[in-house]
């Protein structure tokens, strides 16, 4: 017998696996505030030589014109503040009443609100679907076939994204202990084969015995080192971790199912050369 490593390029952990035998105002217009020097145009005679004495003078330092301007300002709004809501005009925001004489925005175009989820929120939905499909063994759109010098493997009967669940590696979960001692035993009987699928997730290494036949199509999934279309991941599902096989790319109706093994031992691979590809 031999034991394979696999690795999920989309998870942190280490695969072993099996090997088969084979501003604005409330009105909403804007407080424009006045300027903080006046400019006044008189034809008085008398007050022309006051005039161009005002234009002589020396305009404020600019620090001083401009803590002048922010005094003027912050007056202003103090002064809209302090306005009684009794002495505003009351609008129904459910017609298309006027404010002031102007139309409403709404009145030419419609509100809308934007729909879309957050990212937490689309990564929470597709957590509780995959754990819905694993409960309820879910394994749609598969069907299994005879390959040539390969035996029996999985093909999709429909279409699937990336990204899409595919089948679950479902089996027994033991410990690494009980899984060494099995594979020895299943080492005695050449027909038996063996599906060992050991993972290590959160430190803790385990192996997922799927040797048993139970009808599932997760252990027929064939091998692929050069051209897998499904990557495995760990998915907690009360409290147990489980093995999942999502789409890595698009996989079109047809198209044979595979995942790489990850064995790279060169017992393994003097024994299996198939492994290589």
């Amino acid at each position: 017998m031999v034991r394979a490593t696999a690795t999920a390029p989309t998870t942190q952990f280490q695969i072993q696996t099996r090997r088969q035998k084979l501003p604005q105002n409330i009105n909403g217009t804007m407080n424009s505030p006045s300027t903080p020097h006046r400019i006044e145009l008189r034809s008085d005679s008398n007050e022309e030589n006051n005039c161009k004495r005002s234009l002589n003078c020396q305009p404020p330092a600019p620090k001083a014109r401009k803590k002048l301007l922010s005094n003027h300002i912050g007056n202003s709004f103090t002064q809209n503040a302090s306005l009684k809501s009794k002495d505003l005009p009351k609008v129904n925001n459910n017609d298309n009443t006027k404010v002031n004489g102007q139309h409403k925005l709404t009145e030419y175009f419609p509100v809308r609100r934007s729909i879309r989820k957050t990212k937490a929120t689309v990564l929470e939905e597709q957590q509780l679907a995959l754990e819905r499909m694993v409960r309820n063994k879910i394994e749609e759109g598969l069907e299994v076939r005879l390959f040539k010098d390969k035996g029996r493997g999985v093909v999709a009967a429909k279409d699937f994204q990336k990204g899409d669940f595919v089948v679950e590696y479902s089996g027994e979960l033991v410990d690494i202990l009980k899984a060494k001692g099995r594979e020895e035993l299943y080492a005695q009987n050449e027909n038996a084969g063996c599906y060992m699928y050991y993972f290590k997730h959160n430190g803790t290494q385990y192996c997922i015995d799927a040797t048993e036949e139970t009808g599932r199509f997760g252990r027929l999934v064939n091998h692929s080192r050069t051209n897998p279309n499904l990557v495995t991941k760990t998915l907690i599902v009360d409290k147990i971790p489980r093995l999942v096989l999502l789409a890595k790319e698009d996989i079109k109706r047809g198209e044979e199912v595979l995942y790489d093994y990850g064995d790279r031992s060169k017992e393994s691979l003097q024994y299996h050369p198939w492994l290589a590809y």
